[in-house]
């Protein structure tokens, strides 16, 4: 059972695709979808596609978060509200491992 902290959610894994299928399967565990492809439908590839002012969610398979640090923090302050930040990297700076919940491919199983 995950628990949902009001972090960011950082799913790790080396391909875009990895990203996607277990950001999938967690948007189905906290119910954004009723199966892992139609959560795929909603899930962006780049932040730049989502508007964080009115998203309910953020499901985004690729980020970086050296890219933008006032992206970050508006992430994060979102996540502080209890909406639902998922978002995919290939690896995660050590500075943000305070503000995130890290999942690695084969967590969810």
């Amino acid at each position: 059972m995950i628990k949902k902290e009001n972090k960011i959610q950082v799913v790790i894994a080396p391909t875009a695709q990895e990203r996607e299928k277990l950001i999938a399967r967690l948007a189905v565990y906290h119910g954004f979808a009723r199966i892992a492809s139609d959560a795929a439908k909603i899930i962006r590839k780049d932040l730049y596609s989502v508007d964080l002012a009115t998203a309910y969610f953020v499901l985004c398979s690729s980020y970086n978060f050296r890219g933008s640090v006032i992206t970050t923090q508006r992430l994060y302050e979102l996540a502080a509200r209890g909406i639902c930040v998922i978002v995919g990297v290939k690896s995660l700076p050590r500075e943000y491992e305070l503000i995130s919940q890290t999942f690695y491919p084969g967590d969810l199983r």
